[in-house]
This record gives structure tokens, sequence and C-alpha cells, in this order.
């Protein structure tokens, strides 16, 4: 007698059934050790079943990252609506950025500091514009540029830099813990502070008539 199809609550527990092993794993030994056999090993299933899931090992992976930087995404998409001005926006965002890397660290390594081993396969690269937090920067700056409180410039490529910017002083002090860094907070702040002040069109004070 065939067996009947699963329910959606069986595929939904079995996916995350196969998550939880891949997570533990992947916290355990690093990304570079990550395979299907483990995972499946581990999650007391099947090869075949990781793939009947999740299509191969690198859309899990991703997967187990996709919900909670959805939910991130929501909140600085909220906090970029409730500010007007451009500038403070743009502040308000860097500083968000930063906020989320101290208080979500495994999180924020595991999606923005994460380095793809030479065995994983490369993924299609995307515009820069499909990236929901660079479409916010570029926002900004194309606003602050219109109202003629920031510099010129192409938006997107200054966007890029900001973000280069701030999140290389989040990343220096994780590669390079051997040395005697500032902590990435305070490195963050300095850099924030620099782009802003760099961005922004200095305008000449106002002479008496």
């Amino acid at each position: 007698m065939a067996r009947p199809p699963a329910t959606d609550a069986q595929k939904k527990a079995a996916r995350r059934q196969i998550q939880k092993a891949a997570a533990s794993f992947y916290a355990e030994h690093g990304a570079a050790a990550v395979t299907a056999r483990a995972v499946a090993q581990r999650a007391g299933v099947s090869v075949g079943k990781i793939y009947a899931h999740f299509g191969s090992l690198q859309a899990l992976m991703q997967s187990l990252w996709m919900d909670p930087v959805e939910a991130i995404n929501a909140r600085l998409e909220g906090l970029a609506a409730d500010i007007a001005d451009p500038v403070a926006r743009l502040s308000a965002l860097l500083n968000a950025y930063v906020e989320i890397a101290l208080t979500r660290p495994q999180l924020f390594r595991g999606t923005f500091l994460f380095v793809r081993p030479e065995g994983l396969p490369k993924p299609d690269r995307e515009p820069l514009d499909t990236a929901p937090f660079a479409i916010l920067l570029t926002s900004s700056i194309r606003e602050g540029q219109a109202l003629g409180v920031l510099r010129g410039g192409d938006p997107q490529d200054l966007a890029q830099l900001v973000w280069a910017g701030v999140h290389g002083c989040l990343a220096l002090p994780v590669n390079f813990d051997r040395l005697d860094l500032d902590r990435s907070e305070v490195l963050a702040a300095r850099m924030i502070d620099i782009l802003l002040r760099d961005l922004s069109v200095i305008r000449p004070p106002e002479t008496a008539a």
C-alpha cells in the first residue's frame, strides 16, 4: 500500500528539522565543513530529503538566515519611513546597521561576514538595487542631493561606498582579532561621522545685509 503524501505541517516540520541540524553543524564546524551528508546524518534523514525540501545545499544554508534577515529589512524600512530628513535618515540607517551587528553577532557573521569556501558554488551576481539596505541608502542620498544638502555624484555609487565604509569597520576587528584595534562600535561611529561630513554640503555663513 502506497504511503500517503506528507501534509503541509509534516513538510514544514521536516524542513525545520533539517534547518536545525544544518545550523548546529555550521555553528560547531564552520561553513567549509558543511556537506549534505553531514547535515543529513545529524538530522536523521536521507541526503535526498535535503534536495527534495531545499533543492540544493546552498539553498538550505541560505534559508537559515532568510526569515531573520527579512525581519531586519522590514525594521530598517520602518525606520526610514519615520524620518523625513534624508541626512538624519542616512545616519539612523547606518547606526541601525551597526546595532544589528552588535546585538545579533551570529546572524551578522552568517549573513554579512560570510566568506564563501572554495568548495561552495558561487551564486549569480545580482544588481545592487535588489538589496533592501542599499535601496534605502541610495534613496536617502538621492533625496539629500535633490534638497542640496548632500553633494553630487551617482547616488548608488555613494551608497555603496557608505555601506562599505561602515561594514569594513565592523569586519576589521573580527577578521584581524590578533591586532590591538579599537572596538567595532568605536570604529563604526567614527566612520559614520566622517562619511556624513564628507557627503554633506557645507554652506557658507550668511553675511549681514
